[in-house]
């Protein structure tokens, strides 16, 4: 009977075990896609494997989606922050821009939409713990913001974005990257409150992510390509500044340094060019003066002694046609040739000068003030110099060549 005895004892202990196992299974077989709100549905969470394939799916679809651009910056960059948790990004894609979207089933079912969620308290603590990032654009809102800045003003940026086709859903780019970028150049215009309530400071709640750190709003994180400098219409200090060309931005010290010291010496450079013009006029004038003069005694067609104003005045005239008259020479032919390349570099160099200074940056409006400025004092002498040939030339009148 012992045997018999001990096999009624161990079914017995495995009924019960079954049960208990049967028990366990229940309360762990709800279904918390159907109902989130159950108790024993606080702790879950979609499968890591589930929450990869609708994210792959919804970005192979609509790759232009804010949240696909987050997305693909995080994997790109092997992100841990917040706002790159998988269940976050696939937050900013259903909870509020595409809802509807097939692979967005899992996520609504579990944690509802923007329009219609209940209290965090009633869903799964993944929701409040990974939730959307507070005032993200959807694609149709970042696409309009976009088109509608870059139609205003063509900025650095905006060649990112191709304008979308009559009737396309929205433009087929970044329009994430690419709105942040436009904003973070002028912030202050109206296209940019979104992008501003987006990364406004504020601390983490069950409701949103503080997304200021981030490269799309932080100054200075990020690739370079992301940080365009700012347009300041205005006196202000800084390194980051476009400096002629669109690659040509100073972002630390050393290189704002070697940016100064080369619009310095470039401005030097421009005081040698003016001068070296100035002088080669004053003596291709005397030259001239005096070739035209020994022209004049021997053409009785020239008058150079009309007295009075008026007849100064026709003198001058007939001078001018005399000369419009005559072949140019190889000399002259040489001089001018001379002429057109020194002015083209003095043109250039002086407009690109000013061009720097508007950019509002305090110290390399100083380096081109301070190289005129030195420019000035090293070259005194030889602007001395060519004023006494130039008076002595024009008889005293400040006029080389006028005769």
């Amino acid at each position: 009977m012992k045997p018999l005895s001990f096999l009624q004892t161990s079914s017995s202990v495995l009924l019960l075990l079954l049960a208990l196992a049967r028990t366990q299974v229940q309360a762990q077989g709800v279904d918390c896609l159907t109902t989130p709100s159950d108790p024993s549905c606080v702790s879950f969470e979609l499968p890591a494997a589930t929450i990869q394939t609708d994210l792959d799916s919804l970005c192979t679809q609509m790759p232009y989606m804010p949240g696909c651009s987050l997305y693909k910056s995080c994997q790109a960059a092997s992100k841990t922050d917040q706002w790159c948790t998988p269940f976050s990004v696939l937050a900013d894609i259903c909870a509020v821009d595409m809802p509807n979207m097939g692979n967005c089933k899992n996520y609504v079912a579990l944690c509802g939409t923007a329009a219609n969620q209940t209290s965090s308290a009633s869903r799964p603590a993944v929701c409040s713990k990974a939730p959307m990032i507070s005032s993200f654009p959807t694609t149709k809102n970042a696409s309009a913001l976009v088109i509608d800045i870059c139609t205003e003003m063509d900025m650095a940026g905006c060649e990112r974005c191709p304008k979308p086709a009559p009737g396309a859903y929205a433009a087929d780019c970044d329009t994430l990257g690419t709105y942040a970028i436009l904003c973070k150049a002028m912030p202050d215009m109206n296209q940019c409150a979104t992008w501003k309530s987006m990364c406004s400071a504020s601390s983490d709640t069950a409701s949103s992510l503080s997304f200021q750190s981030s490269e799309y709003c932080a100054a200075g994180v990020g690739s370079p390509d992301m940080n365009p400098p700012a347009m300041r219409m205005y006196f202000h200090l800084g390194f980051s500044d476009y400096v002629l060309f669109e690659k040509w931005v100073p972002r630390n010290q050393s290189q704002y340094v070697g940016t100064w010291f080369a619009l310095f010496f470039l401005t030097l450079f421009f005081q040698t060019i003016q001068t070296y013009h100035n002088g080669l006029e004053v003596q291709w004038a005397e030259e001239n003066a005096r070739e035209f003069e020994d022209i004049a005694k021997s053409d009785s067609s020239v008058s150079l002694t009309n007295s009075g104003k008026g007849g100064l005045s026709n003198s001058i005239l007939l001078h001018w046609v005399h000369i419009w008259r005559q072949p140019w020479t190889a000399k002259e032919v040489w001089q001018n040739l001379i002429r057109a390349v020194l002015t083209f570099i003095e043109t250039t160099l002086g407009y690109a000068l000013m061009l720097v200074t508007m950019t509002f940056n305090v110290p390399l409006f100083f380096a081109v003030i301070l190289g005129l400025t030195v420019g000035s004092v090293v070259f005194s002498r030889q602007r001395s110099m060519t004023m006494v040939k130039s008076n002595t030339t024009s008889g005293g009148t400040g006029c080389a060549g006028c005769g």
